[in-house]
């Protein structure tokens, strides 16, 4: 079974978390039982967050250490719009950038 670890990067009051957080959530429900998928959640203003982190804009997926789109890292603590589907990642979006770190094509419900 194939298995990739997803970091959501993100802090409160981000307008655009909430709604990533739902399209990850749905990608990962349909993606397994097939892809074994382990979330962590990182508050990028908790006092514990590793400063090699902190920089990410909030939200941001990565997967197996990678960033969902291939944008680098930012330079400071902001709120990230991502192109179309409203400023957020599509369930599609996710589940296929997933797809591609396994070496695999996915394919989810829209």
């Amino acid at each position: 079974m194939a298995e990739v670890t997803v970091s959501f990067l993100y802090f409160e009051g981000c307008p655009l978390a909430s709604r990533t957080r739902s399209n990850l959530m749905n990608a990962i429900r349909q993606l397994e039982p097939d892809i074994r998928i382990g979330l962590v959640e990182v508050d990028l203003k908790d006092k514990r967050t590793p400063d090699t982190i902190k920089h990410w804009g909030s939200p941001t997926i990565l997967i197996d250490g990678e960033e969902l789109t291939g944008a680098p890292q930012g330079s400071g603590d902001h709120c990230r719009i991502y192109k179309g589907h409203g400023g957020v990642p599509s369930v599609t979006e996710i589940a296929a950038a997933i797809g591609m770190v396994l070496g695999r094509t996915v394919a989810v419900e829209r």
